[in-house]
């Protein structure tokens, strides 16, 4: 494994190297959910053995544990003698321990949870594409291409429509491995993290097997992704609509008004909540509130379209 990830300098295994060299392959032997992560790998797309991505995981969580248990006590030192506070010795060790367990459980963390969001996102990019992908292969299929030529053809051109690594396993099963396609497609079709993709394979699985018309099943997958597209950009069309309405009331109505109100309130003086005066709110309102509410909009429109 060590001989083969040394051929892979500047790629995303270096990455993970240091760790197995270091840790080895006992972390993956005492961590119960291995199996499980490598399912999730796979998943994923995420061409890191499950032993490797293990080791790796708990080495760099223990590294970000032991900077951070160096580096936070010191700056917070820095900071104490700035402000000219002295803390005991015993509470800077605890706020250490802190700062590194909280490091290496967000670490961690972040590992786990990296092929689920690899996985959320090659799921997105296949369904996008989905209705191309079956006019496509309708068209290879009307023409007189065979399932295994259509999938050769998306191996070497299936970077469009985001599924040239599916189309390659199939095809890499299939001449190197020997599988015959059907078993190489229901293999995939368990594999990918799309359900709508897993259930087009099977269903294209079932027409071969059943002497059936792929031509047809093809077209007939294409127009349903079609409807289902339609309805989803319906949807997002709706949901920019709310977004535009949110955008016109929190920041151009709010603001106007609450402007307006303040420089009311700041005409008889007194205090208006919280002990603030108009004039001490007014600058927390333009430069505080107002972006905060500028950038909950553009996440909130952004989480809308990224999705498409």
């Amino acid at each position: 494994m060590v001989k083969k990830l040394d051929s892979h300098k500047g790629s995303p295994f270096s990455f993970h190297e240091l760790g197995y060299r270091v840790l080895g392959v006992a972390p993956a032997r005492f961590f119960p959910w291995s199996e499980k992560l490598r399912q999730s790998l796979l998943r994923a797309s995420v061409k890191v053995n499950h032993v490797v991505y293990v080791s790796s995981m708990f080495f760099w969580s223990l590294i970000t544990f032991v900077v951070s248990l160096v580096i936070v006590p010191v700056l917070f030192v820095v900071f104490s003698s700035l402000v000219g506070v002295v803390f005991p010795l015993s509470f800077i060790v605890v706020i250490g321990l802190l700062a590194g367990g909280v490091s290496f459980g967000v670490c961690f963390v972040v590992f786990l949870s990296y092929p689920s969001y690899k996985a959320s996102v090659l799921k997105m990019k296949i369904e996008k594409n989905l209705v191309y992908v079956a006019n496509y292969m309708a068209i290879l299929s009307g023409s007189g291409a065979t399932p295994g030529e259509t999938f050769g053809s998306l191996a070497r051109i299936g970077e469009v429509f985001n599924l040239k690594e599916s189309a390659q396993s199939v095809v890499r099963s299939v001449e190197l491995l020997g599988d015959d396609l059907i078993a190489a497609l229901d293999a995939e079709s368990k594999r990918t993290p799309s359900k709508d993709y897993s259930n087009f394979l099977q269903g294209y699985i079932s027409t071969i097997q059943t002497g059936g018309n792929l031509h047809f099943y093809l077209m007939t997958m294409a127009n349903k992704f079609t409807e289902t597209r339609r309805r989803r950009l319906s949807k997002m069309i709706s949901q920019l609509g709310l977004a535009g309405e949110l955008y016109i009331t929190v920041l151009v109505a709010f603001p106007i008004i609450m402007i307006t109100l303040l420089v009311i309130m700041g005409v008889f003086g007194g205090e208006v909540i919280g002990g603030l005066s108009a004039a001490q709110i007014m600058p927390l309102l333009v430069y505080l509130l107002l972006p905060a509410a500028a950038l909950f909009v553009l996440v909130y429109v952004d989480a809308i379209l990224s999705s498409w």
